[in-house]
């Protein structure tokens, strides 16, 4: 029997050895990088847009840039992991103003994940789910990924869903919830402004003026963005540019800057001109400088349940009779504020704005008041016996 043909085979199964391990060494030096189709639907898994080098870690890929919020919203205690990739040769322009304006193609990236302890995120988390907010010729659309059990991928999905999560708190007591992952509905309610839908994180500088741990070092966002040609128009020094304070925070701001900043970020996308609770009569964003407008002695309008046992959204010195503390701190879906995106209350973040709510003193805001009057703002009467610590607002123009 002749050697020649199984020479001859020997040789093309060395052949075939040798480009597969060639093509394998190709995938492992040459990750493609994160990429986004603008044409095409959002891709049914999260890998196809190779955002991440490792989604399970959430170690973000090229050009993947990770950030924080100074003030981010509360999500009943989930960690909130962000992320912002851009198209080559795109930019996100800078206003006098501080807003950002985003390029097409642009991706705000959010990952809600349970730490297993909130004091050492250092002992591992579970991951929920993916969310994105990518910038299309037609506007903002928002896809939702969900983590499978084996956190090995996360699959497209516009249904929502709950699952148990647990965790050990800041006490060091053991918890846990079944969080509820919001489906395409829900996204609109807080995303939707003038019918469409728009960002509700980074859209200012103010929110993102800050430092942040890079893998290189601690540096500006902005500072850093700058650099890698993500950001044109922002001034060098980011002392330039406003800072929000940080909720939790008091070396950066006072107790009524961090009160309204939290506000600004958990009750301002319905709270605010344009949004969906502007009936209400209601301006919970930070810019807000009339005392009136955000809800001092602001008379319900259709509260329903939410007023609680009081009478004004703010109720100065009084936070017990004040029922946007009242809508904060429940945890009923036809009281609780906001409607969507938390069920628990943030203890903390109640704190605070009772806190302000607190400090309040009548002198301070007699100007408003007067104000107020004036522009007829509020056109009603007590009519119940009030305490001796009450004060009125009637139509004659008294002062409290």
């Amino acid at each position: 029997m002749s050697c020649r043909p199984l020479a001859e085979f020997s040789r093309w199964v060395f052949f075939l050895i040798l480009s597969v391990v060639a093509a394998d060494l190709c995938r492992a030096t040459d990750a493609p990088p994160a990429h986004l189709d603008p044409v095409n639907e959002p891709a049914l898994l999260l890998e196809e847009y190779h955002f991440f080098q490792d989604g399970r870690r959430q170690i973000p890929n090229t050009r993947v840039i990770p950030y924080e919020l100074n003030t981010p919203h509360f999500a009943d205690y989930a960690r909130l992991q962000r992320f912002l990739w851009l198209p080559l040769n795109s930019s996100i322009a800078y206003h006098e103003s501080g807003d950002l304006e985003y390029p097409l193609g642009a991706v705000l990236i959010l990952t809600v994940s349970y730490l297993n302890d909130l004091r050492d995120p250092a002992l591992g988390e579970d991951l929920i789910e993916t969310r994105l907010l990518i910038h299309r010729e037609q506007g903002w659309q928002a896809a939702q990924y969900h983590w499978n059990q084996e956190e090995t991928e996360a699959r497209l999905s516009v249904t929502g869903m709950q699952t148990d999560v647990f965790w050990t708190h800041y006490d060091g007591t053991r918890r846990s919830h079944t969080y509820t992952a919001p489906n395409q509905n829900h996204c609109k309610q807080c995303h939707e402004l003038d019918g469409a839908m728009v960002p509700l994180g980074p859209t200012s500088a103010d929110r993102i003026n800050r430092p942040f741990q890079y893998a290189d070092g601690a540096e500006n966002q902005l500072t850093r963005w700058s650099k890698l040609g993500y950001l044109i128009g922002a001034p060098d020094d980011p002392e330039d540019v406003a800072r929000m304070a940080v909720w939790d925070d008091p070396s950066t701001g006072t107790v009524e800057q961090r009160a309204k900043a939290y506000l600004e970020m958990n009750c301002s996308s319905c709270h605010r001109p344009q949004g969906i609770a502007y009936t209400s009569g209601l301006d919970l964003t930070f810019v807000r400088s009339s005392p009136v407008k955000y809800g001092v002695y602001k008379a319900p309008v259709a509260a329903g349940r939410g007023v609680g046992h009081g009478r004004f959204a703010i109720d100065p010195g009084r936070p017990e009779r004040s029922f946007l503390v009242h809508r904060l701190r429940s945890t009923d879906p036809g009281v609780r504020m906001p409607i969507v995106g938390r069920e628990l209350c943030h203890e903390e973040g109640a704190a605070l704005v009772e806190q302000w709510i607190e400090q309040m003193h009548f002198a301070e805001l007699a100007a408003a008041q007067s104000q107020a009057d004036r522009h007829s703002i509020f056109r009603f009467t007590i009519t119940e016996e009030p305490d001796e610590n009450d004060s009125q607002l009637q139509e004659s123009g008294s002062q409290p």
